[in-house]
């Protein structure tokens, strides 16, 4: 018996406070507002130095790309676009196509950008799902992004 995990109820109170983003949610303009690395979810091994090193130098170089974006701004037609200063209105320096998925809002990109909003009225958090390529870090990845209006 001992080995049979405990399961705990969960209070009305706190079972309506949980939140689920909806699309209308993610519309708007994010200035960026926060960067660090963690391990993946994924991994099953405890990560070494040099994996943390390479993640931290990886997040270094991708928080300094966002940065030279004033914003990124998500449209409720489906679009999204990073904009930089003094951009004309609706031109595209780096935007594209958005989809909405179990409460996320996911940027068609070939790194799976998934963004979260945990709390009403709350940030975002933007992590990555997909790898391009052996040598990336992006899924070590978390950004946080807050509401400009």
């Amino acid at each position: 018996m001992a080995d049979i995990p405990v399961v705990a109820s969960v209070s009305p109170a706190k079972a309506e406070a949980e939140y689920f983003p909806t699309q209308k949610d993610f519309v708007g303009k994010w200035k960026l507002s926060g960067a660090t690395s963690r391990p993946p979810r994924d991994m099953k091994t405890a990560p070494t130095s040099q994996q943390e090193a390479d993640a931290t130098l990886f997040q270094e170089t991708v928080t300094t790309f966002y940065s030279a974006f004033d914003y990124l701004e998500i449209t409720a037609d489906g679009r999204y676009n990073f904009h930089q200063a003094g951009d004309p209105a609706g031109s595209c320096v780096w935007c594209g196509t958005w989809s909405f998925n179990k409460s996320s809002l996911w940027l068609k990109l070939d790194t799976a950008p998934r963004l979260d909003i945990y709390a009403k009225d709350g940030d975002i958090q933007m992590t990555y799902t997909a790898e391009p390529d052996k040598k990336s870090k992006y899924t070590w990845l978390v950004f946080g992004w807050t509401r400009m209006e």
